[in-house]
């Protein structure tokens, strides 16, 4: 009887680790409403082309955005549980970050710090972040917080505190990924997303892509789209055994059929579209182009590019002086949201101005119906009418970017972002 079980007991623990997947978890979380000092724009965006991002690298997502004090201890305490026995454990943290009394610190949105002596019971010490992966085989630490320090103008004189980004860290067994250098800011980029946040989104899916490489791989995207002035910094104190988000494709030695894009190459394209459309600018469609020069979105990123190198495309003499947009409206042609639920749109007008200004006055859109925007708009030289929907974690997705150029005449656009398509027709006037 021996002689049947123990071969079978074998062969049962060889079996064992190919038929159960890695477990891999991720916390991801955005502040952006500070109640004490000025909002962020870009965390709530930026949260989710990450948690996009992760899912699509097999990871179990936990997103939380906007978090005070209390939400952010229990956030921590909840996700130690989650992490623990996992092979990959990641944080991602976007907000206000601050480096005094030699520590970094992660702000919730209810600090107040009229004091640095308040950090302690006011902020989240970097190493209490830590602690919540602690449990997982391969740790990773992401901070896109390397901002300007909202609070430390009204400290005491003598506070040891910087006004410019965080500090280094030397962690064992963590990998921590700054978004910028000791001492300096990171960007929040020109569009809806940080620099940093698209080179992590864009990375984080990649197969082959050992997580050794993976913050080098990021600070050479942000260098590039940054023109050399934003450097991440990269703490990679892990194992050196290779280990893989996103497993390695085997090779074979005979010739194979042409590959078929795989499900976690379509999420990385569609991440990677978003992020040109959040930007809207020639390098954004050009970097897309240069990734999948083929992709779905290949015609759409080389029109927007001869759009923007074109100013008269459209015909109508290019002037100067003053313009104004009006007579905007947008007609749905297709919604797949969640259960086909409506979208809840809104515009902004020149990159900052919202319509309706408030959340709850978000205007509800479904397939055939018709938004006739009660709404002008003047410019002075180029400038965008976004339209975007409101999302269920409090940020929005930028379903399109339209480019005003200072020229009179009507136009009209198809936009498809985030798998819906509009039609929006509007007039440019000269004042």
């Amino acid at each position: 009887m021996t002689r049947f079980w123990l071969p079978l007991l074998t062969l049962l623990l060889l079996l064992a680790p190919a038929s159960a997947e890695a477990r891999k978890v991720a916390l991801v979380i955005g502040n952006s409403a500070y109640a004490n000092t000025g909002a962020l724009t870009n965390p709530a965006n930026d949260i989710r082309i990450v948690a996009d991002a992760a899912k699509a690298a097999g990871f179990e997502v936990v997103t939380a955005s906007n978090l005070g004090n209390q939400a952010f201890q229990g956030a921590m305490r909840d996700f130690r549980a989650k992490a623990d026995g996992a092979e990959v454990a990641m944080v991602y943290f976007a907000g206000h970050g601050i480096e005094a009394q030699g520590k970094n610190w992660l702000l919730p949105v209810d600090a107040k710090l009229e004091s640095d002596l308040d950090l302690p019971y006011e902020a989240i010490e970097l190493s209490r972040l830590m602690e919540a992966v602690s449990g997982a085989q391969v740790r990773m630490v992401v901070l896109d917080a390397c901002r300007n320090n909202p609070f430390g103008s009204k400290w005491r004189s003598g506070t040891r505190a910087v006004a410019r980004g965080m500090a280094g860290v030397e962690a064992d067994d963590v990998l921590v990924i700054f978004a910028a250098a000791p001492g300096q800011t990171a960007s929040d980029g020109n569009g809806a997303n940080s620099p940093f946040a698209l080179a992590l989104a864009r990375r984080l899916p990649e197969p082959d892509l050992p997580v050794q490489l993976l913050g080098g791989a990021i600070r050479d995207d942000v260098l590039a789209a940054t023109g050399g002035n934003q450097r991440p910094f990269v703490s990679a104190s892990i194992t050196g055994t290779p280990v893989y988000l996103v497993p390695r494709t085997v090779p074979t030695l005979v010739a194979a059929a042409p590959a078929v894009p795989t499900g976690d190459r379509t999420a990385s394209e569609e991440i990677f579209w978003k992020g040109a459309l959040a930007e809207s600018s020639v390098r954004a469609f050009s970097a897309y182009l240069s990734e999948f020069p083929s992709g779905r979105y290949a015609a759409d990123a080389s029109d927007a590019i001869a759009r923007l190198l074109t100013p008269g495309a459209d015909g109508g003499a290019v002037r100067g002086g003053q313009y104004r947009v009006s007579d905007i409206v947008i007609e749905c042609v297709k919604v797949t949201g969640f259960l086909g639920l409506p979208d809840q749109l809104f515009l902004r007008f020149g990159g900052s101005q919202r319509f309706p200004e408030s959340k709850k006055d978000s205007y509800t859109m479904k397939k055939g119906q018709r938004w006739v925007v009660p709404r002008r708009f003047d410019f002075d030289g180029n400038s965008t009418v976004q339209l975007l929907e409101d999302d269920d974690v409090g940020g929005n997705d930028i379903l399109g970017t339209i480019d005003l150029e200072p020229r009179v005449g009507t136009f009209t656009r198809t936009i498809n972002g985030d798998r819906s398509e509009y039609k929006v027709t509007y007039r440019v006037s000269a004042e």
